[in-house]
């Protein structure tokens, strides 16, 4: 690699932190909390099997990535990649997308765990605290982690990581030993209960979103020991350890809550799982409020690692200003983390003024996966590229053609029949904002068209490690 520009800390974590680092991004505790009410009220009794389907499509999606992680190595994933192997403004496009996500989903879970706060402090102790003041301590908490090392960063999400999916598998275990009216049933295997119509498409959908986030570990590819091998095990062992750990919490609480009463765990005015944790645990129920807030920190140190780290690779690139590729004493990129902290402050107040502060999580859930769809995508033509060319050695049909392909057709017929028909607003706008989005990034590109710059192609000046043996 060369070595023109500062140059993050290697080998700093292993495969467990590399692991963590993509299963906390997909935050467990917040998909039982506020994932599975939302399948509840789309998908019904067969959200089990929704997030199933979700986890084979992801693993898929997955598998094109990890392929391109045993060869390639960068802090900027499928920026670097992309324009690698399909060319800079495709690159270019693939980072305009994900620009939507990382930086967007770290100012996202700041609001969440301020909302959470506050509703849940309101509605156990009477405490009216603003909820604008936790996020705020959040935001300053993890800006700090992300300045002081990846190492610090990394072991805080292992801890937190492991904490919320004990809590959590436990409740879900006893939701189906004792479960409410209507028992406990494997029917959903076979799509029983499922609704008609878009519904089963949109929980679909949002199932995605559920694993959205099994990339962040390439994000750390610069940093991690032995990234060709433990990159791609990370990406594809963090979906298969969250695909058992949502099939097996989404049966849970339907199951303890009663499949007799579903739309009642819809409309429920408390979180539900806090609900069944009060009715299984009494006192203990806190158990659940820590994890779910443990969820959300470790979730957005996670976010706050990997949308520094894809900034910072974008300004090596030239895509963004040079000054965003600046490191800290510590080897962390410091011009990035204020940027993005400046963005979680703007951005999050944004988003509760645009869609209402309770409508956030759901709507960007949407939006992140329609815009991560555009990234996933060029991603699976990417691998095609690579085993044609710099691995050719290697092309395998069905590796390299015929998984991408599959994913790919997946991931665009379940987009198209969430819409068919249009799911009621402020979520039918989720679409419209990433076209938006794109075609702003469209536009930028034309701008830029022209240039020549050796800073204009990615593989001058901010290259991808390769190994092409």
């Amino acid at each position: 690699m060369s070595t023109d520009h500062p140059q993050l800390r290697a080998n700093a974590i292993g495969l467990p932190g590399a692991i963590m680092q993509s299963v906390t991004t997909m935050s467990p505790a917040i998909t039982v909390a506020f994932t599975v009410p939302f399948l509840a009220g789309t998908s019904g009794l067969a959200s089990p099997l929704v997030v199933l389907l979700a986890a084979v499509v992801s693993y898929l999606l997955g598998y094109s990535l990890a392929q391109m992680a045993r060869h390639l190595t960068s802090a900027g994933t499928y920026h670097t990649f992309v324009g690698k192997l399909l060319g800079p403004r495709f690159g270019f496009l693939a980072a305009w997308a994900y620009l939507l996500f990382y930086p967007v989903a770290t100012a996202m879970l700041c609001g969440l765990f301020g909302s959470t706060l506050h509703k849940v402090l309101l509605q156990e102790f009477g405490f009216d605290l603003a909820w604008w003041i936790p996020s705020l301590v959040l935001l300053v908490t993890i800006s700090a982690l992300a300045y002081r090392g990846i190492e610090l960063a990394i072991g805080v999400t292992v801890a937190l990581g492991l904490f919320e999916i004990a809590v959590m598998v436990a409740l879900a275990i006893w939701g189906l030993v004792q479960p409410g009216h209507g028992g406990t049933s494997l029917s959903w295997i076979t799509g029983s209960g499922a609704p008609s119509g878009g519904g089963f498409f949109l929980g679909f959908v949002f199932s995605i979103y559920t694993y959205t986030g099994w990339d962040a570990a390439a994000s750390l590819g610069e940093e991690t020991a032995n990234p060709r091998r433990n990159i791609p095990r990370a990406v594809l062992g963090s979906v298969v350890i969250l695909g058992i750990f949502v099939v097996l919490t989404t049966w849970g609480q339907l199951a303890g809550w009663g499949t007799q009463d579903i739309q009642g765990l819809v409309n429920s005015e408390s979180i539900p799982i806090f609900v069944l944790a009060h009715k299984y645990w009494g006192a203990l129920w806190i158990l659940a409020l820590l994890a779910l807030m443990n969820s959300i920190v470790g979730a957005a140190i996670a976010c706050m690692n990997a949308s520094t780290r894809f900034i910072y690779s974008m300004a090596r690139t030239g895509a963004l200003p040079k000054s965003l590729a600046r490191l800290s004493k510590h080897q962390t990129p410091s011009t990035a983390n204020l940027l993005q902290s400046g963005l979680n402050l703007g951005v999050g107040l944004l988003m509760v003024v645009a869609v209402g502060l309770y409508n956030v999580y759901s709507f960007t859930g949407l939006m992140f996966t329609f815009a991560l769809t555009v990234v996933y995508l060029m991603g699976s033509v990417a691998v095609w590229r690579m085993y044609r060319t710099i691995a050719r050695h290697e092309f395998n049909v069905v590796k390299h053609v015929l998984i991408p392909v599959i994913g790919a057709a997946a991931l665009i017929l379940v987009a198209y029949e969430s819409l068919n028909p249009l799911p009621e607003s402020p979520f039918s706008w989720a679409l419209p904002v990433v076209a938006l989005w794109m075609l702003v990034g469209l536009a930028v590109l034309a701008l830029r068209r022209g240039r020549t710059t050796r800073s204009e192609n990615g593989a001058q000046t901010a290259p991808a490690t390769v190994d092409a043996s």
